[in-house]
C-alpha cells in the first residue's frame, strides 16, 4: 500500500470545499497499480454566511482583527466537517491517513512588488545576503482556516500555510500547482500546457521529456568534444597549455551556459480571470444563481467591443506584466467590474456583459499561450470548474485553432487520469506528502523564488490521551 493523504481546497470561486483522499505510489513496479489513486472525492457546500464574510474582507474592505480571527476559526471547523464527512463516506480507516494538506481560503494575496533577480546566483549567496534581500521583500499572503482546529477535530496531522515560504524567498507564492503538474502530467512525446480555470486562470508549460533528453544528449556530445580538445592541447608546450586550458575553460563555461539554455524549464503563471467575473456577474444579476451552466446565459448575449477594450485597459498593469506573476480577487472583483462598466458610459444588456466577460476570459488565456515561443505546444489540458463550461471550452478551441499552434489539441485532464475538478485538492495532498518527507514543492522557474524550499507549516495530531 502507498501513502494515503487528504487534500482540501476552496478556491477563489467560493463554489465549495473539495476534499480528496488519495494514495500515492511512487515506488510502484506493477503497471496495475496507479501512481495517483484517488480513493474518494467529496464536495462540501460552503455555508452562505461564511461565503458572505469572505467576500466582505477579501477585496480590500476595512475589517477588524476580531472578524478575521472569527472567520479563521469558523473556516477551520467547516473544513474539519468536510474532511470527517469524506472519511465517513469513504469507510477508510482514519488511522491510515498520513496527513491532511489544507490550502485554506485566500482573503488577501500580495506578491512581492520587486522582481527577485537572484535566481542565477542563489548558490553563491550567503545567509547574510539572503536576509538582506528579504528585508526588502514586501510580499505576503493570507489563507484562513485554522489548522489547529482541523488537527483537533479530525485527529489527523494537518499541514497548511503553503504559500508564504515561497514568498519569503522572493517568489510569487503562486501558482504552486505546476510542480504537481510536472509530477503527474508530463509526457515523453508531447509538449503540454496545463490550463487551470478556477476563479483565476493559470497555465503550466510542460516541455516534452524527449526535448530535454535530446538536448542533454547533444550537450554530452559537446562535452566529449571539449574533453578531446583538452587532451590534444595537453600535448603542446607548457606556455601554450596554460593559454589553451584557459580558452578551453571559457569554452566549457559557454557550453554549460548553452546546456542550461537548451533545457526548457517548466514555467507557469496566472493569466487573469477564470470563472471569477462570470460567476460574480450572474450571481449579481440572476438572483444568486451560482454560475452560468455551460455558458447558456452568455450564449444569449452579444460581444460588446467597447466593454472588451475597457476590460483590457483596466487590467493592463497585470496583463502586460512579464512572468512570474500572480493575481486574485484583490484585482478582479465585482466592484472592479462595475467600475469598468460605468467607465464606458454605455447601456449594455446584462447578457451582453456576460458574453463579453467570457470572451475576455478566453482571450486573456490565449494571449498568454501565444507569448510562449520557446517550443511548439502539442496539447492544452484543461482542469478546474471552467472545464465544465461548454461555451467557454468551444471558444478556447476556436481561438487555439486560429493561433500559429493550429495543430494544438484541447482536452481535459479527465482524459489523462486526473479528475479536472479534483486537480488542486490532489495537488495539496501531494504537497503535504512532500512536506512530511522534507522535500521542496515550489519551482523557482515558476514563482521566481531564489531557492527551492519545503512548503507548509505542520500541525501534529495529538497523541496524548490523558
Amino acid at each position: 500500500m502507498g501513502d494515503i493523504f487528504i487534500g482540501v481546497m476552496s478556491g477563489t470561486s467560493l463554489d465549495g470545499i473539495d476534499v480528496v483522499i488519495v494514495e500515492f505510489n511512487d515506488n510502484y513496479e506493477n503497471e496495475d497499480i496507479k501512481r495517483i489513486n484517488v480513493k474518494y472525492s467529496y464536495s462540501h457546500q460552503m455555508p452562505i454566511d461564511i461565503k458572505k464574510d469572505i467576500l466582505s474582507m477579501c477585496q480590500g474592505q476595512k475589517t477588524t482583527l476580531s472578524e478575521v480571527g472569527d472567520l479563521n476559526r469558523r473556516l477551520g471547523i467547516i473544513y474539519a466537517e468536510a474532511i470527517n464527512e469524506a472519511i465517513k463516506q469513504s469507510s477508510i480507516n482514519p488511522n491510515l491517513i498520513s496527513a491532511i494538506g489544507c490550502h485554506g481560503q485566500t482573503v488577501w494575496h500580495q506578491p512581492p512588488t520587486k522582481q527577485n533577480n537572484n535566481n542565477n546566483n542563489n548558490n553563491n549567496n550567503n545567509n547574510n545576503n539572503n536576509n538582506n534581500n528579504n528585508n526588502n521583500n514586501d510580499g505576503f499572503t493570507i489563507q484562513l482556516g485554522d489548522c489547529n482546529r482541523i488537527a483537533t477535530l479530525t485527529g489527523i496531522t494537518t499541514i497548511g500555510d503553503f504559500r508564504n515560504r515561497d514568498i519569503s524567498y522572493g517568489g510569487q507564492g503562486a501558482p504552486l500547482t505546476p510542480s504537481f503538474n510536472k509530477y503527474s502530467l508530463s509526457s515523453s512525446n508531447e509538449t503540454r500546457i496545463i490550463l487551470n480555470i478556477g476563479g483565476i486562470s493559470n497555465i503550466t508549460l510542460l516541455p516534452s521529456l524527449l526535448i530535454n533528453s535530446n538536448n542533454n544528449n547533444n550537450n554530452n556530445n559537446n562535452n566529449n568534444n571539449n574533453n578531446n580538445n583538452n587532451n590534444n592541447n595537453n600535448n603542446n608546450n607548457n606556455n601554450n597549455n596554460n593559454n589553451n586550458n584557459n580558452n578551453n575553460n571559457n569554452n566549457n563555461n559557454n557550453n554549460n551556459n548553452n546546456n542550461n539554455n537548451n533545457n526548457i524549464q517548466v514555467i507557469g503563471f496566472d493569466t487573469g480571470p477564470g470563472n471569477i467575473l462570470l460567476d460574480s456577474w450572474i450571481q449579481l444579476k440572476r438572483n444568486g444563481i451560482p454560475y452560468d451552466k455551460d455558458g447558456e446565459w452568455a450564449n444569449q448575449g452579444k460581444l460588446n467591443e467597447k466593454l472588451l477594450k475597457s476590460l483590457y485597459d483596466h487590467s493592463d498593469s497585470f496583463l502586460n506584466k512579464l512572468p512570474p506573476k500572480s493575481t486574485g480577487r484583490e484585482l478582479f472583483n465585482i466592484q472592479w467590474l462595475l467600475n469598468v462598466i460605468e467607465s464606458i458610459n454605455d447601456d449594455i444588456k446584462d447578457e451582453d456583459v456576460q458574453a463579453t466577460l467570457l470572451e475576455f476570459t478566453c482571450q486573456t488565456i490565449i494571449d498568454e499561450i501565444k507569448k510562449i515561443k520557446i517550443c511548439k505546444i502539442n496539447r492544452v489540458l484543461v482542469c478546474g470548474g471552467g472545464s465544465k463550461n461548454k461555451l467557454l471550452m468551444d471558444k478556447l478551441s476556436s481561438l487555439l485553432q486560429k493561433d500559429e499552434n493550429g495543430g494544438c489539441k484541447l482536452s481535459t485532464t479527465d482524459e489523462f487520469g486526473i479528475n479536472s475538478q479534483d486537480m488542486e485538492a490532489i495537488a495539496f495532498a501531494w504537497f503535504a506528502k512532500r512536506t512530511l518527507n522534507h522535500k521542496p514543492s515550489n519551482l523557482i522557474s515558476v514563482t521566481g523564488a531564489s531557492k527551492e524550499t519545503i512548503l507548509g507549516a505542520i500541525y501534529l495530531k495529538n497523541n496524548f490521551n490523558n
